[in-house]
């Protein structure tokens, strides 16, 4: 039983690490990539012709909405999972 839990603690926190680690590579991007290829950033888009760095910028908010149902979704599993555990050690 232990195991189990400890097995879920560790499933846990390495969701919380990969998401995390997406979420700051995605939205540490739009400063680097405006300072190192400013001439890319700046080019219209392909939609009404807005630049590509309000673009990225503008992108942002469905990926922070992606990234909480995804963490969400998937930590509210975990949390089933213990209490399914727990009910089980107590009976």
């Amino acid at each position: 039983m232990e195991e189990q839990i400890l097995q879920l603690i560790r499933k846990r926190k390495q969701l919380m690490t990969s998401a995390l680690a997406a979420a700051l590579l995605f939205y540490f991007f739009l400063p680097f990539s405006l300072i190192f290829i400013p001439d890319v950033m700046n080019r219209p888009s392909f939609i009404y012709s807005i630049s590509s760095a309000w673009l990225y910028a503008f992108l942002q908010i469905p990926m922070t909405w992606f990234f909480c149902g995804i963490y969400h979704r998937t930590a509210n599993k975990i949390d089933r999972q213990m209490e399914g555990i727990d009910k089980e050690k107590s009976l």
